[in-house]
């Protein structure tokens, strides 16, 4: 349990001193190493039977128990087993951790000496996950707690780490090209119009989508879902089952659709750009991009609207209307686009393109050469699809 508050954390320690007729350890854990993540940092130590343990951490480059109870972001985490993996600390800020025992309910014995780690951004080193999933993926999503690809000949896979992947019958053949949850429901499009969903990613069922038209991307904005694709095709559901197409406002493909709590934003062929609003999802908009690129991803951070297309392209926006071009380091096809803690953007060359603001942008070598394509990021990683059937991870 993550004890969230300082004074909580003093007043339980205080408590623990004096409660329980054990001994306490009479020696510090060992075998204590700390590694860093995105957003994280895993603490590993060996543990002994009969022993409970406390991991204490606390910004800067020290910390100690009890005596840092009352330190600005002390945190402790009682229970803890080896790896313990820590969320929620700021990336590129100092902490330094300690490991802990009791003993029956005794206080907390003595502490391993400070380990430091600074949290930083994933998205600079990548490595091929192995084995390499069963089918090939174009999409994926993470959906909180779990990863769900989709990909060629109807395939669905699932992982609770992005590196082992398990294979669901998805009841389609087609070709799947996006993913999305929607009010607790998976939808997934493709080929032909093909929808299906799926209330618990095992049990799938197709939907009449409303068109034949390929559906390349799908979203969701105040409980209603979007699906976009080829000559300007749009179709949409309050429920994810009962589906009815409207007019997009553009006759060009419709190649990627994200945006936030308030709008919607399509973009496709020939720097194609359509928006809506929350509750008025049934009429859209055509938006002046900027550039006449295929525009083939969408991604929004709490601050910015990104688009990312052909020849290198990235526009960007702060309300999805007024779009702008930012200098880029790729001539490759950009051909997708994701906001974890930063934009990291897939190329067709197999390089990356990072940005932490989404204006200024640089170039990352994955190691691959295959036409990277579909990107998540959960549990502190960024993983990435490519054209090969490869599946690249950072961490």
């Amino acid at each position: 349990m993550i004890i969230r508050h300082a004074w909580f954390g003093l007043l339980l320690g205080l408590l623990l001193a004096g409660c329980g007729g054990s001994s306490p350890p009479s020696e510090a854990p060992v075998g204590v190493s700390v590694t860093a993540g995105d957003g994280r940092a895993e603490v590993r130590f060996t543990q002994e039977p009969g022993l409970q343990y406390w991991v204490f951490y606390a910004p800067g480059d020290t910390v100690a128990f009890p005596e840092s109870t009352s330190t600005l972001g002390y945190r402790s985490v009682r229970g803890a087993s080896s790896p313990l993996v820590v969320t929620g600390i700021a990336n590129g800020i100092r902490h330094a951790f300690i490991v802990g025992a009791s003993r029956d309910g005794s206080k907390v014995g003595p502490t391993s000496a400070p380990i430091t780690a600074v949290p930083r951004p994933a998205g600079d080193v990548w490595s091929a996950v192995s084995p390499v999933p069963a089918a090939r993926l174009n999409a994926i999503l993470f959906d909180g707690t779990r990863f769900v690809g989709v990909g060629a000949g109807g395939a669905i896979l699932t992982s609770d780490n992005g590196l082992v992947w398990t294979a669901a019958a998805s009841g389609t053949t087609s070709d799947l090209h996006a993913i999305a949850f929607v009010s607790s429901r998976y939808i997934a499009v493709g080929a032909g119009g093909t929808i299906v969903t799926s209330l618990d990613r095992a049990t799938w069922t197709a939907r009449a989508s409303g068109t034949t038209q390929t559906l390349r991307a799908v979203a969701g904005l105040g409980g209603t879902a979007v699906a976009v694709g080829d000559g300007g095709s749009l179709t949409l559901s309050p429920d994810g089952t009962v589906w009815t197409p409207f007019a997009s406002g553009t006759a060009q493909s419709l190649l990627a659709i994200g945006g936030n709590t308030q709008r919607l934003v399509a973009v496709g062929a020939g720097g194609a750009m359509v928006s809506a609003i929350a509750g008025s999802l049934g009429s859209w908009q055509p938006v002046a991009s900027g550039t006449t690129a295929d525009l083939r991803g969408i991604a929004v951070s709490s601050a910015r609207f990104i688009a990312v297309g052909d020849a290198g392209t990235v526009v960007g926006s702060t309300d999805g209307l007024a779009w702008s071009s930012f200098a880029s380091p790729a001539t490759a096809a950009l051909r997708g686009v994701v906001w974890g803690s930063r934009f990291v953007a897939s190329a067709a060359d197999g390089s990356v393109l990072l940005s932490d603001d989404g204006l200024t942008w640089r170039r990352a070598v994955t190691g691959s050469t295959d036409a990277l394509g579909g990107l998540a990021f959960g549990l502190g990683r960024y993983l990435v699809t490519g054209s090969a059937g490869g599946l690249l991870v950072s961490f």
